[in-house]
């Protein structure tokens, strides 16, 4: 009998041919500016190209404050938004889908010694340790009204440009992520203590994407599914009720991911979040979708068993761009799990991954 995998589905009024989606993945090729390059443009269209039902954005940031890392592709600017045009336009002519990842990086921010005023690092807490051990200064009330409203306003655009959807980043350790999770958000205000309190940021600016967009634009959440130390107890309760909320305030779809991703891949563990992510998705009635750990058909049938709609993967694309072909045929993902493609590889030696050929010219001196 045929795979799940291989069947239509839907998150919101957004209609995929079949269950699998290529996640959130930081590609080498964003320039300095923020702009995507050419090669991004022409890599998305060979993902499109191989039949995946959709393709997830690279972590854009949404104000120039927000940025991540030197090479991250940002969504603030007239030039940025024109250069990711040029992304959605190569998807859809490859008849794909293409949802805009949008982030606000808070105390990871790139350089804040020279992006933000006065060497700031806006975090939900103060005096933590945030990008190049700089201390962090606790987000106030006017520093929540722009930061919503710059999410609204790239929700907005997005929708307006022809995305096929947004996803709001909750999880891997940026701000919103940051809110909810208690070793980040130390708050004894409304905004922090229970989860019901941490969760009250995320929570406003879901709810100010939703009422911008209306209900037949998808918006989806990544959120992370555990969290560092002995607070992961009590957060395995926490994010059953977080996407609780997601779903009560308008969210088609929750992506579940992990704080620990990258040592769980280089040790090849596979189907990260799986136990966590089954139980959530019995807790609610949109659809889930899990990331992390997933190389063949029979991980992948073992997740969509579980009640879980939709698999992503990231790292397997990066290896082979036409991983949905590879699971079309039965076979493995070369991918080997070293995270070698998230260093320097690609300015050493002109390659993403591992398994690919060396071009001629590199390694540069």
């Amino acid at each position: 009998m045929a795979s799940k995998l291989f069947t239509p589905g839907k998150i919101g009024t957004l209609e995929l041919p079949n269950r699998l989606i290529r996640s959130a993945t930081q590609d080498p090729f964003g320039r300095r500016d923020g702009t995507c390059a050419p090669e991004q443009v022409a890599l998305y269209g060979e993902v499109a190209e191989s039949g995946v039902g959709a393709i997830i954005t690279a972590y854009s940031y949404i104000s120039t404050e927000a940025r991540s890392t030197g090479i991250q592709v940002g969504f603030a600017t007239e030039e940025q938004r024109a250069s990711q045009k040029e992304v959605l336009d190569a998807v859809h002519a490859k008849g794909g889908r293409l949802i805009l990842q949008i982030m606000h990086a808070g105390m990871n921010i790139f350089m804040p010694e020279k992006r933000v005023e006065g060497g700031k690092i806006f975090a939900p807490s103060g005096g933590m340790k945030g990008a190049n051990e700089m201390e962090t200064t606790e987000i106030t009330a006017a520093d929540m009204d722009k930061i919503c409203a710059d999410f609204v306003d790239a929700a907005v655009t997005a929708k307006a440009m022809g995305f096929d959807g947004v996803q709001l980043h909750c999880a891997h350790g940026y701000l919103l992520s940051q809110f909810l999770d208690p070793n980040s958000n130390l708050r004894t205000d409304d905004f922090g203590g229970s989860a019901e309190n941490r969760m009250r940021f995320p929570a406003r600016c879901l709810t100010a994407i939703r009422e911008a967009v209306g209900a037949d634009f998808p918006v989806l959440v990544k959120v992370n599914t555990n969290c560092a130390g002995e607070a992961d107890a009590a957060y395995a309760e926490d994010i059953v009720y977080y996407c609780k909320q997601f779903e009560a305030l308008g969210a088609d779809a929750i992506e579940l991911s992990g704080y620990n991703w990258l040592g769980l891949g280089k040790k090849k563990v596979p189907t990260f979040y799986l136990e966590r992510a089954s139980k959530i998705a019995k807790e609610v009635k949109i659809p889930t979708i899990l990331v992390g750990g997933i190389r063949n058909m029979e991980q992948v049938d073992q997740i969509l068993a579980a009640g879980i709609e939709f698999v992503s993967a990231s790292r397997p694309f990066i290896c082979q761009p036409d991983f949905y072909n590879v699971l079309e045929k039965g076979e493995e993902s070369k991918c080997i799990g070293c995270t070698k493609c998230l260093g320097n590889i690609w300015t050493k030696e002109g390659r993403r991954c591992v398994t690919h050929e060396i071009p001629e010219g590199f390694p540069k001196e």
